[in-house]
């Protein structure tokens, strides 16, 4: 099947109707007559003012807005310390940018400088490489604009504007420092549990892909609320925040590693505005403290632990190779007890017909795939690597992760988790042997 829909997409990759073209030719058509609507007769007008106007509505009614823009800050003498951050913002050549604007008026903050390149929708992306802030290169044009406008933090939608990238210059060296979606996740979950899971009236629950980091589960198990893994893709996260508010509790954050998050129980799929406008506050809140977000996210590792990941992919073009794989980890049934010297605690197989060796039946709690099995094994040292095959491109992707105990220091962490990757993967794999290439 996915085999079946990559071919699909390669075989209709000119587009159907040339949309830009089309758009161009609504808006001539309606200023012509003299007004504009702001759909340009492609919706109805009114209907989607309105659910812009409940959307906002309900933000302001969630409970995430806590006031930050509000709070004078303490102007130290060394004109740091205290001294609010300025935001850049992107649009990415997409449509978010009015919308971010009018959130940022609804959490009650300063506006935001924003990239002019960027600011206006544009299919043809000129700017960027790929329109994903994720993509190597994709902030470039807004660090420099926001270090020419010296801005300390950069807020960046994708085209879509439902996935939220962040960035930070550190104010004595003028680096940069990009956040991954985990420590994003991870800074967003803990701000909203410590400012609005802890007064709620209904038990707290967030749940994140289960290739995204296990730090969010560890502030879980330290804090009190219910933590959930599910499969990669906001369909099933959004999936069981539902199930999850029908059986009492109240979601009031999701993430997937792929920056997506999900801030409040407004809606329950990714949202890059509300993101945006929660990672604001979060940031004033720091600042006012004298802490940027970078020294916010070590204090995290600080308490709950380090945690430090190797994800990547070999070029894999034989699914019978993938399967292969896959079927030795299996090993007819009778799972490995140890990866050269590193003992396994636990493995869950998502391949059919299933396999957990943590529930009573052995039988897994998320659902098992014959086209897309996943395989996740947790060490006793704290490791967690998890293997599946890309259902879209000739990839084989891995997520391996080290837990380092609080007081350990990130370099220790960083160094057993190297030495682990690579005895898991080339036992696990053997890349040499099953002709797997490095990107």
């Amino acid at each position: 099947l996915d085999q079946g829909i990559a071919d699909c997409i390669n075989q209709n990759l000119e587009p159907w109707v040339d949309y830009k073209e089309l758009l161009q030719s609504q808006k001539d058509k309606f200023k012509s007559k003299g007004g504009d609507n702001g759909c340009f007769g492609l919706s109805n007008s009114e209907d989607t003012k309105s659910m812009a106007h409940s959307y906002y509505e309900a933000i302001q009614m969630s409970g995430l807005i806590t006031g930050q823009g509000q709070i004078p800050f303490n102007n130290k003498s060394d004109g740091n310390i205290g001294k609010p951050p300025k935001i850049a913002y992107s649009a990415m050549h997409g449509v978010g940018h009015p919308w971010a604007v009018r959130l940022f008026e609804s959490f009650g903050l300063d506006p935001f400088l924003t990239v002019p390149e960027q600011k206006d929708a544009d299919p043809d992306f000129p700017s960027v490489l790929f329109p994903n802030p994720e993509e190597k290169g994709a902030l470039d044009l807004s660090m420099n604009f926001a270090s020419s406008n010296d801005c300390d933090i950069i807020l960046a939608n994708d085209p879509d504007a439902d996935r939220l990238a962040v960035a930070e210059k550190c104010r004595e060296s003028g680096e940069w420092t990009t956040f991954t979606g985990d420590q994003i996740g991870t800074m967003l979950g803990h701000w909203i549990w410590e400012n609005l899971g802890k007064n709620s009236d209904k038990p707290v629950a967030m749940c994140a892909s289960t290739v995204s980091s296990k730090m969010l589960r560890a502030i879980a198990e330290a804090e009190g609320f219910l933590f959930n893994e599910t499969l990669t893709g906001f369909k099933y996260i959004g999936s069981r925040a539902v199930t999850l508010s029908k059986k009492g509790y109240r979601p009031l954050f999701l993430y997937e590693e792929a920056i997506g998050f999900c801030c409040g129980d407004v809606v329950f799929d990714k949202d890059g505005l509300t993101a945006a406008g929660t990672m604001a506050e979060l940031a004033l809140r720091t600042y006012r403290n004298g802490d940027t977000l970078s020294k916010h996210m070590q204090n995290l590792y600080d308490k709950y632990g380090e945690f430090c990941s190797n994800n990547g992919y070999y070029f894999c073009h034989d699914s019978k190779v993938t399967q292969k794989i896959m079927e030795n980890i299996r090993n007819g049934g009778d799972y490995m007890k140890s990866v050269g010297p590193y003992s396994v605690k636990s493995i869950r197989d998502l391949g059919f017909p299933g396999f957990d060796s943590t529930t009573e039946d052995n039988k897994p709690t998320l659902p098992v795939s014959k086209s897309s099995p996943m395989m996740t094994i947790h060490f006793t040292n704290g490791c967690v690597a998890q293997f599946r095959a890309s259902g879209t491109e000739p990839k084989f992707k891995y997520y391996i992760e080290m837990q380092g105990k609080p007081g350990v220091k990130r370099d220790v962490v960083e160094r057993d988790l190297k030495k682990c990757s690579n005895t898991i993967l080339e036992a696990l794999l053997q890349p040499k042997e099953n002709g797997l290439i490095e990107p």
